[in-house]
């Protein structure tokens, strides 16, 4: 008995939660992500690289996600507003993680109802994991089957199609836009 009583008092304490507030956290080295082949949400062939020239804000997601994703579009449309006609410069992307999901139809549903110049990707499911997996991303299947992303974050890629900042889910959408403007009037 107390050498049962002793080891309990060595069990270990429970880890908090990070109480750290969200950043958007800059990349020293940015990366740029394979260029897979994808389909818009018109069903056309369509590459990261196509958007080379303009910032792009883009985010992982499946259109029936319920988690921290859920907020990414309704951040798009509040960027866009904040930013007026300097979002010209700007692409918003969702990728839609799961081909059968998150088809070219559904993606395009989805998406005009918040804006009909955001632009929905996906790819088939080997392709999808490895861009994912270049973004940081663990894919999983959930119960449905269907292949989903854990990726609380905006990533913004520059001119060069380079990964340049990830924003976690939380940062202010004041704050993304003073990131993104000072972008823009970089170059």
């Amino acid at each position: 008995m107390l050498l049962l009583g002793a080891c309990a008092a060595f069990a270990p304490a429970p880890t908090p939660e990070p109480t750290f507030p969200p950043r958007a956290i800059r990349v020293d080295y940015p990366i740029t992500p394979p260029d897979v082949p994808m389909l818009d949400q018109d069903g056309r062939p369509a590459k990261l690289s196509d958007f080379r020239g303009r910032l792009v804000l883009i985010f992982f997601s499946n259109i029936r996600c319920r988690e921290s994703c859920v907020n990414a579009l309704p951040q798009f449309q509040a960027i866009k507003q904040m930013l007026g006609p300097r979002s010209a410069d700007l692409t918003f992307v969702m990728v839609g993680t799961d081909r059968v999901a998150d088809g070219p139809s559904a993606l395009k549903q989805h998406l005009s109802r918040y804006d009909p110049t955001f632009v929905g990707l996906t790819a088939e499911r080997s392709d999808m994991r490895q861009l994912a997996l270049r973004f940081g991303i663990h894919m999983y299947e959930n119960r449905d089957g269907v292949l989903a992303p854990h990726a609380p974050f905006i990533y913004l890629l520059d001119r060069q199609g380079r990964l340049l900042y990830f924003v976690q889910d939380g940062v202010a959408i004041p704050e993304i836009v003073r990131i993104v403007t000072r972008l823009l009037d970089e170059s």
